[in-house]
């Protein structure tokens, strides 16, 4: 728990610094997905959560499946990933995973789905 805090913060802190990765907020999402076409948008909720509406271009990655881990890591190292889930517990969890693995332009949307909702942006689905 205590290493993927620091990774955590780590990772912020080299977004401040002007590097790629660490955790953005909605309105950061929607800014960075209007000017990047190419980012990898991922969403690590479970089909059923993702069924009651999700962010267009996305891909479902369940968190909980047993092959998750081996699935992202064929998520390409040259792309920048935006990772969301419900409130932002688990795409933090999937963003330190991956920045251990070597990933370093890896994003955490802030908030989850919740927040981009409350922030008005658009959903695809209910």
């Amino acid at each position: 728990m205590l290493s993927q805090l620091l990774i955590s913060a780590l990772l912020t802190l080299s977004l401040a610094s002007g590097k790629e990765g660490g955790d953005v907020t909605p309105r950061e999402v929607a800014k960075m997905l209007r000017k990047d076409t190419s980012i990898i948008l991922v969403d690590v909720r479970t089909p059923e959560e993702y069924q009651t509406g999700h962010l267009k271009g996305c891909r479902l990655m369940n968190y909980y499946d047993a092959d998750f881990r081996e699935r992202a890591k064929q998520l390409p190292k040259d792309k920048r990933i935006i990772l969301y889930c419900r409130s932002g517990r688990r795409s933090a969890d999937a963003m330190t995973y991956l920045a251990s693995i070597g990933y370093s332009r890896v994003f955490n949307m802030l908030g989850g789905i919740i927040a981009w909702q409350k922030d008005r942006q658009p959903v695809v689905g209910p």
